[in-house]
């Protein structure tokens, strides 16, 4: 039997995987049955996926503030509760309203669970494998979307089905990681628990180092969101595809993620600033290839390719220059970039949508890569 070190790396990705890749992300590659299902605008859509993550952001903000204090185990623990209850409502969804209500308390799973793994691998792995592990957690959201993606293909118009199935999912991986994960206060300066904790004043956060990591996590949150939102929702409206072009592009996506576990040893070789430059650079050109030429199969295989093994990079990467920040306290910086990674996330689909009504979807997605280009301007200095 695997210790609980050696477990911590599968079980972190399994409730990163119903976290992000089937409670967070499953609304984007569902949008065209919701929209059919529930009579409901692109407008509203959009309203909808901000709406998703603003409470996403509302548990960041509540785990930020206790996760220094009670550990781990707590807040993923809820989180996982959160994906169960919230899937298992968009599964059995009467109408919009519940529907609306599962989507908001599913995407608080990730608010919930991300940050705490932190402090998990602080107190659980050693030093020299903290990296390594932190990449392997964090790819999990790629797992998820593999998951998604081939059940979405194989459901169809039984969309309900696959939502009931992740909702059992995500119960069994959150009694896996409550028996596993540590709780109670951790301060790595001093194991015996005797050392003041972090003041959670602004000063604590914000510094010459922050400013620039936040910068990007908001980018980041405000471009990658456009795509999970719209994307297959873009190639389903663009017409010339069978119906299994959305679930493919999403499960596409999800394959080209897994290039994400080995982050840890990218940003060894290359440097954090190089590696960001570089995966900034590939996210730009997966936003723009699925803009500009949403009818081609070429551009939609560049496009998933390059998207998720960017995005999964880029996930990491947010991880690791935050343990590089907040090296005392490792959840709580996180939590704080979440929380600007966050403001990204609920502006996007937000404005994005109201922009796509007058501009057209693809023209959006030309500007959205812009912006995620632009980014590398902010990059970290080494």
């Amino acid at each position: 039997m695997l210790s609980h070190s050696r477990q911590l790396a599968p079980a972190g990705l399994l409730a990163i995987a119903v976290a992000f890749g089937l409670a967070r992300y499953g609304y984007g590659l569902f949008l065209p049955e919701f929209r059919e299902a529930f009579a409901l605008s692109t407008e509203a859509l959009g309203f909808i996926a901000a709406g998703a993550y603003a409470s996403y952001l509302a548990a960041l903000l509540v785990t930020g503030a206790i996760v220094a204090r009670v550990g781990p185990r707590l807040p993923v623990v809820i989180g996982g509760l959160s994906a169960a209850v919230g899937m298992a409502m968009i599964g059995f969804a009467a109408n919009t309203a519940m529907l609306v209500v599962g989507v908001l308390l599913a995407a608080t799973s990730p608010g919930w669970s991300w940050a705490p793994f932190s402090d998990a691998v602080a107190r659980m792995i050693r030093l020299d494998s903290q990296s390594r592990t932190l990449s392997i957690i964090t790819t999990g959201t790629t797992f998820g979307i593999l998951i998604a993606g081939p059940a979405a293909l194989v459901a169809g118009a039984t969309w309900r089905g696959a939502w009931i199935a992740f909702a059992i999912v995500a119960l069994a991986v959150t009694i896996w990681n409550a028996l596993l994960l540590p709780d109670g206060p951790h301060n790595r300066a001093d194991e015996d628990g005797s050392a003041a904790l972090p003041e959670l004043r602004w000063q604590w956060f914000v510094g010459q180092r922050s400013i620039r990591l936040f910068a990007v996590a908001i980018s980041f949150g405000f471009t990658g969101t456009v795509y999970w939102t719209y994307a297959v929702d873009l190639v389903a409206q663009a017409g010339g595809f069978a119906p299994s072009a959305g679930p493919l592009l999403w499960t596409a996506v999800g394959v080209a993620g897994i290039v994400g576990v080995a982050t840890g040893d990218v940003i060894s070789r290359l440097g954090l600033r190089l590696s960001l430059i570089t995966a900034l650079t590939a996210l730009a050109v997966a936003i723009a290839a699925i803009g500009a030429a949403p009818m081609s199969w070429a551009a939609l295989g560049i496009s998933a390719v390059l998207f998720g093994s960017s995005f999964m990079m880029l996930s990491a990467l947010l991880v690791t220059w935050t343990s590089k920040v907040f090296p005392d306290q490792p959840g709580t910086g996180f939590s704080a970039t979440q929380v600007f990674l966050a403001v990204g996330t609920i502006t996007g689909p937000a404005l994005m949508g109201v922009v796509a009504g007058q501009i057209g979807m693809e023209t959006a997605f030309i500007v959205t890569a812009l912006l995620a280009l632009l980014t590398i301007v902010v990059r970290p200095r080494e």
